[in-house]
């Protein structure tokens, strides 16, 4: 399904929520496993853990090209802003997280 937005649609950007995880002992499905065994996917904000992330995680899929992976926490804590950047050859460069205290 993802080949079809990223090759046949031509998509910039996929991001995928997730609720799996952030990192688990072993090789439990999580975001970083993800990540790295996807081939479409380039963001994934991820829940379920509660981790926070003070930078996004940075994977390769098994394509070699980068995934970044962020989570912002539990509870309405904090806010996570993900700010990313293409470079020349319209890949994902130079990911930056803020984390935002909800007050």
């Amino acid at each position: 399904m993802l080949e079809v937005f990223k090759v046949e649609e031509k998509y910039d950007l996929v991001v995928c929520l997730s609720h799996l995880g952030y990192k688990y002992s072993g090789n439990k499905i999580s975001d970083q496993v993800l990540a790295q065994r996807s081939e479409h996917i380039d963001v994934i904000l991820g829940g379920h853990t509660h981790t926070f992330l003070d930078e996004p995680g940075e994977f390769r899929n098994k394509k070699g090209h980068l995934v970044i992976v962020n989570q912002a926490g539990w509870g309405g804590i904090m806010i996570g802003r993900l700010d990313i950047r293409w470079s020349r050859r319209r890949k994902l460069a130079n990911p930056h997280n803020t984390m935002l205290k909800v007050s």
